[in-house]
């Protein structure tokens, strides 16, 4: 029995010896990814972008990383609506840098929102989506957008 756990021992210790550059090198990258992700994090403060994506729930913290906040109940979903009040026709990403809502975030509201009616989804001349603020109900067609005969002959008597 004894030998046994010698040689348990001995494998335990020769994959941890194995192993050990990995890990140093994990904990290297990890430091390096969040220096990285601050850099961006001030960088896009100064230039008034989106924060970039925070560390998946499973990956290791270090006390150098603050989690994001979390906004208010509703609070995404009225900058979404101000920005596109303030820009009607703005792309999805223009709305995210205006409004300083993560662009994933983002994109699910605006899906929300188009789908209720508060916002109207267009297709901009340069073939990208553009976002306005929409009619909850949809307006009646009017005279005025009937369309005209082509002949060219009106009665204006």
């Amino acid at each position: 029995m004894p030998d046994l756990l010698d040689r348990i021992r001995h494998e335990i210790s020769t994959r941890l010896a194995e192993l050990r550059p990995l890990v140093d090198e994990h904990a290297r990258l990890d430091a390096a990814m969040h220096a990285l992700g601050e850099a961006q994090e001030h960088a896009a403060v100064a230039t008034g972008a989106s924060s970039p994506r925070q560390p998946k729930a499973g990956a290791q913290k270090t006390s150098a990383v603050k989690p994001r906040k979390r906004a208010p109940k509703g609070a995404n979903r009225e900058a979404a609506l101000r920005a596109a009040r303030e820009r009607p026709g703005a792309t999805a990403a223009e709305l995210a840098a205006v409004s300083k809502v993560d662009r994933n975030t983002l994109n699910v509201l605006l899906a929300r929102l188009v789908k209720v009616g508060e916002l109207q989804k267009r297709t901009l001349p340069t073939g990208r989506a553009g976002y306005a603020v929409g009619d909850a109900t949809p307006a009646e067609p009017t005279a005025a957008d009937e369309p005209v005969a082509a002949s060219g002959s009106a009665d204006l008597t």
